[in-house]
């Protein structure tokens, strides 16, 4: 996993997205997909979506919340019933394993990362480059920094160059108070 990863000597804040960014955000995961032969549905869009548009990390439940949400504003109140139903058809349920089904493709290929800590999903700040990132996340105001850094590297470097071991998946999260909220 260490050995030539891109990376970036800085910190990004995880939910720092415009409009604009988001919309740009799934272009360039559609592109991503096509290029590697991934299929990117509307489900997974529609997921991805919703964790970049999050103002804070956001968990699977939430997820499935809200896309419970959407689709009961899709279906429209003002249609009329047709003749042959009496019934108005109620929106089709979000089921949980679709949904981690969604979130684990959106891991596998980079786009987002998952905080175990608490359980909820991030944007990833570098989509297209793997790479290793430690998280800082703030207990007060749930704001949460990716850093790719040397020492994060140098620390996957010696796991798996100087003692053998092979990582699969890594996370790095360093619980505390940002910067702001000390400053309060």
């Amino acid at each position: 996993m260490s050995n030539g990863l891109s990376m970036c000597e800085h910190l990004h804040d995880v939910q720092d997205f415009t409009p604009q960014n988001v919309s740009e955000r799934l272009a360039a995961a559609k592109e991503q997909c096509t290029l590697t032969g991934a299929r990117f549905t509307a489900l997974r869009q529609q997921i991805y979506q919703l964790v970049l548009e999050a103002n804070k990390p956001i968990g699977a439940y939430d997820l499935i919340t809200q896309l419970q949400q959407m689709r009961s504003l899709e279906s429209d109140p003002s249609d009329e019933p047709s003749k042959a139903s009496s019934k108005k058809q109620a929106p089709k349920n979000v089921a949980p394993p679709t949904v981690y089904r969604s979130l684990e493709f959106l891991l596998g290929e980079g786009l987002i990362h998952q905080l175990t800590s608490i359980n909820a999903y991030v944007p990833c700040c570098h989509p297209r480059a793997q790479h290793t990132a430690a998280f800082l996340i703030c207990e007060q105001c749930q704001r949460v920094q990716e850093c790719s850094s040397l020492p994060v590297q140098e620390m996957m470097g010696f796991a798996e160059q100087d003692i053998g071991f092979v990582v699969a998946r890594s996370v790095i999260e360093l619980s505390g108070l940002c910067q702001t909220c000390q400053s309060r």
